[in-house]
């Protein structure tokens, strides 16, 4: 399945025209289906309270591009995806049981959808929610003649499933050739607007790959920390047992029977470790799954299941090669008249492979460290920023209007005026306004703004971002105002028109010089009314894609001067905003006001501003988090297989240690050289491990913000608390062998 759009290769969705989709499904003959979608907010009519229920007007190829099949009834096809055509529904798995308690008979029966009956036709199956925050019912597009010879308004996102036999490659040239036909045909709307295909795996998945991927490393790194361990421990079992293994080859086991049995016992121990493990994911993993953010693809569908445990055995068949062979075949090959001698073999080789061990856990423990740090030091930059309001006491929630109830732009502007009025007058309310957008929220629309003096053709615009507000969106919100005035309620049509814009677009537009009086033309007008916008105020930057994102270029225009079709654009939707004392006890006399307005509207997306900011950067802390307890996981497992060496090779060479002690060695020296031993390993895995994190965390560059890659303090912090880790876990052994009696330890040579 493939993602068919307009532009450059870095845009996502909603970037074709109904006429560019009309002509490009006609001259197409990459796709055996292709379907376009467009979402819709619905207040789906339940009882005295309607809820308000995510949408989609789809085509009626859509769901044959993903082969999907209904869990019940049908899916709409030609005859009902026509303009004038019948009003029917296909609802989603996750909306028929939540709202319809999963009963089949809803199949033939009618519910009602911003006002107007919808016969339900089908139901899908639970694979084809997708994720929790998707559509959850499907409307027909049913394009009027109108619209299929719209050119302009590029808002449909385009699925096609390749033909068989059909590269991605040619789909592209097929495009490409199509698009470069419908910019001669229409230069106006589409020059400069080039075709892409994408694979829909890259839209569907997005950042959460990359986050996926740096979680499933710092995983590997923990689980290869974890075989460090074992291996060290059956290197250290290995020994006890030389005297043993010494006998059965004595006797005629061959080094290859020793090895097999040897990674048998450790097969048990992985296979016994592997199902305790499914234990504790099972029961984690709800927990895991509440925590985790919403937009993490197909999260909430996560399940110990079949795969799952095959995953999990598989693994941990690897974890007994990885821990368990190189442990083998060193104490199946250990010199046989020494075990039998004395007990142990190859004494001195096995030190110097278990200090190797630890160097190479010390080195893993490092780079895990090493990434959670930046991540860390990322989130705590994040927090400094200032995002160019001030979300604290403020109220946030979404409003759509029923396009049936509402359909012009006056009965539409009236409307949201009157609500603007009632939310100034309810009970705690401070201060209020709305906007098609508030930082952090759904919504927007994009759009090329010419200032004058510029020629007025495409090469001269400028993007930026479009708000509609009402007059006290910006106190409300807490956005400073530079210079100029904020709107009022005169700015409506008839007077002339007036914009405010941000400082970033303000400098832009015309550097170093006041944006005030300045004109700009956008949205509306003609050749011989270019319907000119005067700036009447400054506004301070905006970071209303999030702390993460750097402000956009923003204007702002007064609803009641809404350009003609930016109320379908935006479909008829606006957020409102309310700061009091108590943001969260405002949710009630908000929704009195709405219901007020009109009792069949919903109210949505209820938040506190400072919430709606946190679930933004909800995904990379929830990373920055996982990765921190795996990195502190590493650092446990680090200092534990530190402990075990330094302690068995104390237990080895207390002989030596009895000697020295004899010899007149103080306790003091004693420590210092258990203690200077055991830096040895340790330093030279700190070393490695910091050019591998130093070469590694390039892989991250995409998720900091405020510091490199290559950030000197996060890289001291992590060595700082690795050796004093390691200082602390050489402690004991280091107190241990100071306290060794000499008369005792040489009493048994």
């Amino acid at each position: 399945v493939m993602l068919v759009a307009e532009g450059d290769s870095e845009i996502g969705a909603g970037e074709v025209s109904v006429g560019n989709f009309a002509d490009i499904r006609e001259a197409s003959s990459a796709y055996g289906a292709l379907g376009a979608i467009y979402w819709e907010s619905y207040n789906l009519a339940d009882g005295d309270r309607p809820e308000r229920v995510l949408g989609a007007h789809a085509t009626a190829g859509y769901f044959q591009v993903f082969g999907a099949v209904p869990l019940h009834g049908r899916i709409f096809g030609a005859e009902e995806d026509r303009f004038g055509g019948p009003k029917v529904v296909v609802l989603s798995h996750r909306l028929w049981a939540r709202q319809f308690g999963a009963n089949p008979a809803v199949v033939g029966t009618t519910i009602r959808l911003n006002g107007v009956d919808h016969e339900v036709l089908g139901v899908m199956p639970a694979s084809f929610d997708w994720t929790s925050g998707t559509e959850e019912l499907w409307v027909p597009a049913a394009f009027s003649p109108e619209e299929l010879a719209e050119h302009d308004n590029h808002f449909l996102t385009v699925y096609g499933r390749l033909a068989p036999g059909v590269s991605v490659a040619a789909a592209r040239s097929e495009l490409a050739a199509i698009m470069r036909q419908l910019a001669e045909r229409f230069p106006e709307d589409n020059l400069g607007r080039p075709g892409v295909v994408r694979p829909m795996f890259e839209l569907f998945v997005g950042n959460a790959r990359d986050r996926l991927l740096v979680l499933l490393g710092a995983v590997s790194l923990v689980l290869l920390i974890a075989c460090v361990n074992v291996a060290n421990l059956l290197l250290a079992r290995g020994a006890g047992r030389a005297r043993e293994l010494g006998v059965r080859a004595a006797l005629g086991a061959g080094t290859a029977r020793l090895v097999r049995q040897l990674l048998t016992e450790t097969a048990a121990l992985a296979a016994l470790a592997s199902l305790l493990g499914l234990g504790l994911a099972a029961l984690t993993i709800r927990a895991l799954v509440a925590a985790a953010p919403q937009d993490v693809p197909r999260l909430d569908q996560a399940a110990v299941n079949g795969p799952t445990l095959g995953f999990a055995l598989g693994l941990g068949l690897l974890s007994t090669i990885v821990a368990g062979l190189l442990p083998a075949v060193r104490t199946a090959r250990s010199p046989l008249v020494g075990a039998l001698r004395d007990g142990v073999g190859g004494a001195s080789p096995r030190e110097l492979l278990k200090r190797g061990l630890v160097a190479a856990e010390v080195a893993l423990a490092v780079v895990l460290l090493a990434f959670a740090g930046l991540l860390i030091r990322t989130a705590l930059h994040q927090a400094r920023i200032d995002p160019g309001f001030v979300p604290e006491r403020v109220l946030s929630a979404r409003v759509t209007l029923p396009r049936d109830t509402y359909p012009g732009d006056e009965q539409t502007v009236a409307a949201f005026v009157r609500l603007a009025e009632l939310l100034v007058r309810a009970p705690g309310v401070e201060a209020s306004g709305l906007s098609s957008q508030v930082p952090s929220g759904p919504g927007g629309n994009s759009n090329g703004l010419i200032p004058e003096g510029r020629p007025l053709e495409l090469a001269s615009t400028i993007s930026t971002r479009l708000r509609l507000v009402t007059p006290g969106y910006l106190p409300a919100l807490g956005v400073p105002l530079r210079a100029g005035r904020d709107f009022e309620a005169t700015d409506v049509r008839g007077q002339p028109r007036v914009a405010i814009v941000s400082e970033s677009f303000a400098r832009t537009a015309w550097p170093d010089q006041s944006a005030i009086g300045k004109r700009f033309v956008c949205c509306e007008g003609s050749e011989t009314d270019p319907a000119w916008k005067e700036v009447i105020g400054v506004a301070g930057d905006v970071r209303s894609q999030g702390v993460n994102r750097d402000a956009p270029l923003e204007f702002y225009l007064p609803i009641a001067q809404a350009p003609p079709g930016s109320w379908d654009w935006i479909q008829r939707s606006m957020t409102l905003v309310a700061r009091g004392r108590d943001p969260r006890a405002l949710a009630d006399p908000v929704r009195a006001a709405v219901q007020e307005l009109d009792p069949n509207v919903a109210l949505y997306s209820v938040m506190t501003m400072s919430d709606r900011m946190a679930s933004g950067l909800a995904p990379a802390r929830f990373t920055t988090l996982l990765l921190a307890a795996l990195g502190g996981l590493g650092l446990a497992l680090a200092a534990i297989g530190i402990y075990g060496v330094i302690a068995f090779l104390v237990q080895r060479r207390t002989r030596e240690i009895g000697i020295r002690m004899a010899l007149g060695a103080s306790r003091a020296t004693v420590v210092r050289l258990v203690v200077r031993q055991t830096l040895a390993p340790v330093g030279v895995g700190v070393a490695i491990g910091v050019l591998g994190a130093a070469t590694g965390s390039r892989a991250l560059q995409s998720q900091l913000q405020g510091i490199s890659a290559a950030d000197p303090v996060t890289y001291l912090a992590v060595v700082v608390v690795l050796s004093a880790v390691a200082l602390i876990a050489a402690a004991g052994p280091a107190r241990r062998a100071s306290r060794i009696d000499s008369t005792t330890a040489l009493r048994a040579d």
